[in-house]
């Protein structure tokens, strides 16, 4: 048997964090549940989709027996969000589940063999280091966008971490782009490792929702675990070798320009408004101290905008996808950004200009 008694809050708020680890669609019903496991004077509440496992710790005041159980997520997520009373106590005894708070009563069945429930743990003896939490959420909201939606590419379908020469690399491609962030550490140890986009935006959604202000990570080869506080989520590694990310790295430019951020998506914007009902791409034209953008529709006609910027190096005309230039751009917080060009068929290098740790690399597309 196990009983406790905890506040509406505490346990609501705990249930959402672990249940946003749970699949949509799994073969296994289990899977589908939130396992409530009394450890050290706590309830953890351990859910995964086998690849991400979240633990939330629920604060109880104490609790009687050592009885885990097993329930399904979305139903214990739908009670205690509508229970009347902050006090709710559970009780369970014999696969069955009591509910109560206020006048309410719930008795539910709970999942009988849950010795079953998958749960993963990290190697105490891991490599250990910590970041702070703004940081890393920063460092990750500038380079997942970049990562491919396409599962089957399993290499790019993700995040790569970096940690080499005292540095945290965080690197993201989708084989048209790449968006790179790093951040100096406290940390000798040198190794990598994939994380898939799913658990990505797991994490992401852990240091939005967290108040901890520093993430404390521990690298077991296999698997990564993130804690922050109360809560730990637990993510195994995509077993995939990240393509060289440094050969696409421009080393020499022939042209730079600098330019107005805000001014340069107003007028993306409005060129693309052609550009996606024709050839979805949009040309960009450097010249003397102004760029022109311009696009054209065979059904609709052309777009042209200019500019002011100020270049250094050779005149140019290159054709990019749109949407690539406009997001990297929406992840640069300055005014004044770099457009670092090669040739027209060489990778563009897109970097805010007085702040170093992050970049974007996009490829052209041909005329």
């Amino acid at each position: 048997m196990l009983k406790f008694v905890v506040s509406k809050s505490e346990v609501q708020e705990k249930i959402s964090v672990a249940s946003s680890s749970i699949g949509s669609r799994t073969v296994d019903p289990i899977l589908q549940c939130l396992l409530f496991k009394p450890v050290n004077g706590h309830i953890n509440i351990h859910a995964t989709d086998l690849q991400t496992s979240v633990i939330s710790t629920v604060k109880v005041g104490e609790y009687e027996g050592s009885e885990s159980f097993a329930v399904d997520a979305d139903l214990i997520d739908d009670i205690v969000r509508n229970l009347p009373e902050d006090e709710v106590i559970f009780e369970y005894a014999n696969g069955k589940l009591l509910i109560k708070s206020g006048k309410a009563r719930y008795n539910l069945t709970t999942v009988s063999d849950v010795e079953r429930f998958p749960i993963i743990e990290t190697d105490e003896g891991g490599i250990k280091f910590s970041i702070d939490t703004s940081i890393l959420e920063e460092m990750l909201d500038r380079v997942s966008f970049c990562a491919s939606s396409e599962s089957a590419m399993r290499a790019l379908n993700g995040v790569y971490w970096e940690v080499h020469g005292g540095f945290l690399r965080l690197v993201a491609s989708d084989g048209y782009r790449l968006a790179l962030a790093e951040q100096k550490l406290d940390i000798d140890n040198e190794f990598d490792f994939i994380i898939a986009l799913k658990s990505v935006k797991e994490l992401e959604k852990l240091l939005s929702s967290t108040t901890e202000p520093t993430i404390n990570i521990t690298f077991d080869h296999s698997i990564v675990s993130f804690n922050a506080g109360d809560v730990t989520m637990i993510v195994r590694t995509v077993e995939e070798t990240f393509p060289d990310y440094k050969r696409v790295l421009p080393k020499a430019f022939k042209t730079r320009v600098v330019l107005n951020s805000d001014d340069f998506s107003e007028a993306l914007k409005r060129v693309m408004v052609i550009a996606k009902r024709g050839t979805e791409k949009v040309q960009l034209k450097i010249s003397d101290d102004v760029m022109e953008l311009s696009s054209q529709s065979p059904d609709y006609g052309d777009a042209v905008e200019n500019i002011p910027v100020t270049k250094d190096g050779e005149d140019l005309i290159v054709n990019f996808n749109p949407k690539f230039l406009s997001e990297a751009i929406k992840h640069i917080d300055e005014k004044e950004v770099e457009f670092n060009f090669v040739d027209n068929l060489s990778p563009l290098q897109i970097n805010p200009r007085n702040v170093e740790g992050y970049m974007y690399i996009v490829l052209p597309v041909r005329a």
